[in-house]
């Protein structure tokens, strides 16, 4: 038998877990991994009910719990959330001597782990680098998110696009690699609960069509947040169809959002959850009609159900997307005309199913696993070369 690689995974919010957890999954059960997690942020709040109690009940062994969540919506607030994650990896580094580590996407948590482990000699896997929005007035996350690429030794791409975009940025191309995106396989492999579950949960309204609303604050724009968010659900409060509304991220600016959010939900036809079980949302998505905000879920996942996207605002430009997903400024008409579309228009309903495998065939794990079997010693892993193209 091969030997063991010890496996460390960082996450640090639900949504970002979701997409980890198939390959999670695989490594936990394989005799050649040893993995544990390390959690933080908004996994260990109360916004997010505490979702760490997922990661528990889905029987990982985690190794740490860093409390880095700091509640305000100030962009400070999360600079110092960065210094304390990187404080809590120091020791849980130390002390686990992983061979590799994990994150995921070009949230803080990303960062923060990017840094720690390379200042601590770990290799780091980045899953999901290589990606690119462009909103008018710029957006963190894409500095984050590149910034953490050229901190690893490892990427797992979810589009081809975005392995050519890492070697163009001086990744090594033995070091890059196309899997998909994880939520994928998720949609592919697991059924949810039955529709009359998910009614017990959130009411009859699942059982006829219904748009799921989510919106997260863009970090160039978090004062214009909450007017959007407003703007979209008065919009489909004309539709007259039931509305369900997902909390946002913890980003600056999500208070503000919660306070329309929760505005609305005293309306009828509105149905504001927090932190659904995995098992409900996935019937919830499945059997939507549309999904309406900037959630990239949109953009990532709903292809491959050939559900409709309307994407309002700055958010999520810019990135690679399906026929399914129509792009929208923070406009009354413009939202209610798009969504209008999404839900009566067959011509557009028949198209949106015609770009299912835009970021995988639900195989990103079975790929995923095989790489990192393969990978070298850690002593090339740690020796980078960036490839300077003239």
């Amino acid at each position: 038998m091969s030997q063991i690689r010890k496996v460390l995974a960082l996450t640090g919010i639900r949504s970002e877990y979701d997409l980890l957890f198939p390959l999670l999954k695989r490594l936990n059960a394989a005799e050649d991994f040893e993995l544990g997690i390390v959690v933080s942020g908004a996994h260990l709040t109360p916004l997010h009910h505490y979702s760490v109690h997922q990661i528990e009940q889905d029987g990982f062994h985690i190794v740490a719990k860093i409390e880095s969540f700091i509640w305000s919506d100030s962009v400070s607030a999360k600079v110092k959330s960065i210094g304390l994650i990187i404080q809590g990896l120091a020791s849980v580094l130390a002390e686990e001597k992983p061979d590799l580590m994990i994150v995921l996407g070009d949230r803080e948590e990303v960062l923060a782990g990017s840094m720690a482990a390379t200042y601590m000699g770990v290799p780091i896997v980045h899953i999901a680098g290589g990606d690119q929005t462009d909103p008018s007035e710029g957006d963190v996350d894409e500095e984050v998110r590149h910034a953490a690429s050229k901190l690893s030794h490892v990427h797992l791409t979810m589009h081809p696009a975005h392995s050519e975009r890492l070697m163009n940025l001086g990744e090594e191309a033995w070091r890059v690699h196309t899997v998909g995106n994880g939520g994928i396989d998720r949609l592919a492999s697991e059924n949810g609960i039955s529709l009359e579950q998910l009614a017990e949960l959130l009411g009859p309204d699942v059982k006829g069509q219904y748009v799921i609303f989510i919106y997260h604050p863009l970090s160039s724009a978090i004062d214009m947040a909450s007017k959007e968010v407003e703007i979209a659900l008065e919009a489909l409060s004309e539709l007259n169809v039931p509305v369900f509304i997902g909390a946002p991220n913890s980003d600056p600016g999500f208070t503000k959002v919660l306070d329309v959010l929760d505005k609305f939900a005293s309306k009828p036809g509105f149905h504001l959850y927090r932190n659904l079980p995995r098992a409900a949302f996935l019937t919830l998505l499945k059997n939507a009609s549309c999904i309406v905000g900037n959630s990239s879920l949109g953009i990532l996942e709903a292809p491959y159900l050939g559900l409709p996207a309307v994407n309002v605002g700055e958010r999520q430009r810019g990135r690679i997307s399906g026929r399914n997903v129509q792009f929208v400024n923070a406009s009354f008409n413009e939202i209610k005309a798009a969504v209008q579309k999404a839900l009566f228009d067959k011509g557009f309903s028949e198209q949106a199913i015609e770009d299912r495998y835009v970021y995988g065939d639900g195989q990103m794990a079975d790929k995923s696993i095989e790489i990192l079997r393969s990978l070298p010693e850690k002593t090339r892993l740690l020796a980078k070369k960036h490839i300077f193209h003239a």
